[in-house]
């Protein structure tokens, strides 16, 4: 099966604080979309920018309209010590599946790395852990081999790989034993994830453009041709640059959606954005 995973934005009000009852309302229209699980609060959602307290009530919101198998509550931090607390706190509040971003900023080595997931797992030992590697934003590496061996850790079941091409996910996929799950975060490569036993895509630019992506999880699990969605996944990602989280907020205002204006310091999206997002969302 072909997992499709959003990894949505997250709503803020105008004055920056955060619109919980939007983040539940988003979520909820993600759902209606056809969407069947999130990533949240991931690096769509600006976990970087929100503080403790503010991601769990983003996971709450999300265990509120999902259940909690299909919730990849994010809980890594810099530190182990931020990641624990962050991760007892999720599963007090009844999320089972929990992904952790590698240490960041500081490159950790792999010792480092195995070290921060031993105290995450024996915090929580009764959690499934996602290893969430995205080598261009957090500066540290986890090779194919070294995610085997975070693999033997028990409680890490699957990893999350971003910003990789499917050629590079094909060798973690390759490495990993049997039935740990390999999910990848580039949106544009739902379909050939598929081909090389990827077990889905978390995509933020489905949180805005769901119909491509719905369609073609739909049909890989219905064990047909996906092919003839490609093109339109494509326009999708490129519409919003990738994934761009101003561009994604943008896209989700547009749509009537809650989005409000991003924590993270970026600048604003020019005019021949919006206007290039204007004119996809009505073709």
């Amino acid at each position: 099966m072909t997992e499709l995973v959003c990894a949505p934005i997250t709503p803020f009000r105008e004055d920056g604080e955060l619109d919980v009852p939007g983040t539940r309302a988003l979520f909820e229209a993600i759902r209606a979309s056809g969407v069947g699980a999130v990533f949240t609060p991931g690096t769509t959602g600006e976990f970087t920018a929100l503080d403790d307290g503010e991601r769990m009530a983003v996971i709450e919101c999300a265990l509120e309209v999902f259940d909690a198998d299909r919730v990849y509550a994010h809980v890594g931090a810099a530190t182990a010590r931020q990641a624990v607390a962050l991760a007892r706190a999720a599963y007090d509040r009844g999320a089972t599946r929990l992904a952790a971003i590698t240490p960041y900023y500081q490159t950790a080595g792999p010792v480092a790395v195995a070290e921060y997931f031993r105290q995450l797992t024996a915090a929580v030992p009764e959690a499934e852990f996602y290893v969430y590697v995205f080598p261009a934003r957090a500066t540290t590496t986890v090779s194919p081999d070294e995610l085997a061996a975070l693999a033997d850790i028990p409680g890490i079941v699957g990893a999350k790989i971003s910003g990789l091409s499917t050629e590079q996910v094909a060798e973690y996929i390759r490495s990993v034993p049997e039935g740990f799950r390999v999910l990848a975060g580039n949106d544009v490569d739902l379909v050939r994830l598929a081909a090389v036993g990827g077990a889905g895509v978390v995509s933020g630019v489905c949180g805005v453009f769901p119909e491509p992506f719905v369609a073609a999880a739909a049909a890989l699990n219905a064990g047909e041709d996906a092919a003839s969605f490609q093109p339109a996944i494509d326009r999708a990602v490129e519409t919003v640059g990738g994934g761009d989280i101003r561009l994604l907020k943008a896209a989700a205002a547009m749509r009537g959606l809650p989005a409000g204006p991003a924590r993270v310091s970026l600048d604003p999206p020019t005019e021949e954005q919006l206007a290039t997002l204007q004119a996809a969302l009505e073709g």
